[in-house]
């Protein structure tokens, strides 16, 4: 059989995918979270399975397995194992599933390619299975679609999972309702020696591509800033919805570069003019974070998408063991994309800090502390908290004005774009909900029981004709 080690619980969802997978596909599978599946209750000892039952080993390589004991351990014996049975080829086969650095991953697997799971799974999955074709991995008639089937529904009932109903999901894409009618190239010259460009920071978003300034700012805006030695030569003005659609003067590629890195620019001046803090992703991108105020918590009231009035925190706290505070701070990063349509991609991020307002400067430091804070949150939290965003952006309008230029703005919607899918999803039933549904279960037989009695009795004059009707 094929056996699956992880971390518990930090990497349960992937590993339950994949072994959920491997199952469908006919592979038998052992994994802690999926005993009965197929039929592996016999394997009692996990030891002894890696030992005595295992073809392949799957290690889930992430940065809990690679400092957890148990999925080490287990990681231990699968290499002494491949060290006697010189015949199990590729017998370990690390997954790389999260952005663990290859130059910390366990001096045990360093000599092992792993597969990668981290952009795709799958696409991982895909090349896993081509493995195992190409090795000859057996499969087993009691591991197919059914027995996955059946272990769901034991698990999560029938009426979790896929539906096939229609159903409506709000993304984190902002449409650009509107920009300014013309994107303009302003062509300079300099009379001294020196960097041809404005001598004085610019009113507005622009930038320099050669001896051109690229900006939404008209000629009247762009003049205040070129100082003495610079002089305007031309300003040539290009439409926007032509540089959009490809069919501007402009070549194509470049033409869309100049709209995305303008738009870009024009919502880091205006977010950057907000009381948000900035902090630069390991990625160099720049994401804004709310600071702490005079409290501890930073509230905000707003409508969610069902209507109903209410508030997130953006801004909280966890107490450390030394009673010092570390504060977690909601951020966003946005960037301009062109499809499905022009818009604004809003990517969610959380921020650490020792004082309410100082990021943390080590980018693994606050990785660590952002999986122990946000593994308790989930879509309905993410989304909440970037609608509160927005409606603090907006100051409770339906749009974002981000100026452009004198009389020029970017007007983007403040409520995210909506999508309609051929199919829903219901979440499986939490641990709680399983054991009310228990208990509701258990209630329900109890009061069949009563009942059935009732209806053997003998003494039917018991019910009157309107007790029947009620």
């Amino acid at each position: 059989m094929v056996f699956v080690s992880h971390a518990n619980p930090e990497d349960n969802d992937f590993t339950r995918w994949l072994a959920l997978q491997l199952g469908k596909d006919g592979y038998p599978v052992w994994c802690d979270l999926t005993k009965l599946l197929g039929g592996e209750n016999f394997w009692k000892d996990a030891e002894e399975a890696i030992r005595t039952r295992t073809i392949k080993f799957l290690y889930v390589l992430s940065r809990w397995s690679n400092k957890k004991d148990g999925p080490r351990n287990e990681l231990q014996i699968a290499k002494n194992v491949a060290r006697q049975e010189r015949s199990l080829h590729d017998f370990i086969i690390p997954l790389h599933v999260d952005d663990l650095p290859h130059t910390e991953i366990n001096v045990l697997l360093t000599s092992i390619n792993a597969i990668p799971f981290e952009n795709s799974w799958a696409k991982g999955y895909a090349q896993l299975v081509e493995l195992f074709e190409r090795e000859q991995v057996p499969k087993h008639s009691n591991f197919n679609p059914a027995a996955v089937s059946s272990w769901w529904r034991e698990q999560f009932s029938a009426e979790r999972g896929l539906k096939h109903e229609p159903d409506t999901y709000l993304s984190n894409l902002l449409p650009i309702k509107s920009t300014p009618q013309s994107l303009w190239l302003h062509t300079l010259a300099r009379s001294t020696p020196g960097a041809v460009q404005p001598e004085h920071r610019l009113a507005y978003a622009g930038f320099m591509d050669g001896i051109d300034l690229v900006a939404f700012s008209s000629t009247d805006d762009v003049k205040a800033a070129l100082g003495e030695a610079v002089s305007l030569v031309e300003s040539r003005a290009f439409p926007v919805r032509e540089v959009i659609e490809g069919k501007s003067q402009l070549e194509a590629k470049k033409g869309r570069y100049f709209l995305s890195r303008l738009i870009k620019e024009c919502w880091e001046r205006w977010v950057g003019a907000t009381s948000l803090g900035t902090y630069s992703l390991s990625n160099r991108a720049t994401c804004y974070f709310f600071k702490k105020g005079d409290q501890p918590n930073f509230d905000i009231h707003f409508r969610n998408p069902e209507g109903k009035q209410t508030y997130r925190s953006v801004v909280g706290y966890a107490t450390q063991l030394d009673g010092s505070r570390r504060y977690w701070h909601f951020g966003v990063q946005a960037r301009p994309v062109f499809s499905p349509f022009l818009g604004l991609l809003l990517s969610a991020h959380v921020i650490f800090t020792s004082d309410g307002s100082t990021p943390w400067p080590s980018h693994s430091k606050m990785h660590s502390a952002r999986r122990r804070q946000c593994k308790t949150w989930f879509n309905a939290q993410w989304r909440d908290r970037l609608l509160a965003t927005l409606h603090w952006l907006s100051q409770g309008a339906t749009a974002l004005c981000i100026p452009a230029g004198t009389d020029a703005f970017i007007e983007a919607s403040a409520r995210p774009e909506q999508f309609e899918s051929e199919i829903s999803y219901v979440d499986p039933a939490t641990k709680k909900e399983r054991l009310l549904l228990a208990e509701m279960e258990q209630i329900s037989i109890e009061l069949v029981e009563e009942e059935d009695v009732d209806e053997e009795s003998d003494d039917e004059d018991d019910f009157g004709e309107d007790d029947n009707m009620d």
